[in-house]
């Protein structure tokens, strides 16, 4: 670590060498050692401003400015808030909500007919459509039973 780098460090950190991150702390301490001018000038201007920051005081704050912020606050509206939220809700909203539900119907009414279909017997089992018995439901229905 060279006395620039130290310089700013200080600046940065403050003349306490243990609030440093520590990967600095054993170089400026190394330094600090050597007892040179700059060092040691840098080090007393950064505890004067350590002094003066720790010695600052906040005045608490007087109850009437706490009274004029809140007096001079814009007061809250509801029926504002209400039309608000009902005016976003416009048409265009409201065609796009239907608009996937009526997807989403759509899609359920043709999976419904498909399903209906396929175990009614009407589709075949096999890709060629050449099999044993007509469909799925042909375990179920007597085809050689005479009805006259």
């Amino acid at each position: 670590m060279n006395i620039e780098q130290f310089i700013k460090l200080t600046d940065a950190y403050g003349a306490t060498i243990k609030h440093w991150p520590e990967i600095y702390q054993h170089q400026a301490q190394e330094l600090i050692a050597l007892n040179l001018p700059e060092v040691n000038e840098a080090l007393e201007k950064a505890r004067l401003l350590d002094e003066m920051f720790s010695s600052h005081t906040l005045a608490p704050a007087e109850r009437t400015l706490f009274d004029s912020i809140v007096a001079s606050a814009p007061k809250a509206d509801i029926s504002r808030v209400k039309q608000t939220l009902w005016q976003q809700w416009n048409i265009k909203s409201w065609l796009g909500v239907s608009g996937f539900i009526g997807t989403g119907l759509a899609g359920a009414l043709a999976g419904a007919f498909f399903v209906s279909i396929w175990t009614s017997g009407m589709l075949p089992e096999s890709i060629d459509g050449v099999s044993e018995s007509s469909g799925a439901m042909a375990q179920y229905v007597d085809v050689g039973q005479e009805w006259s």
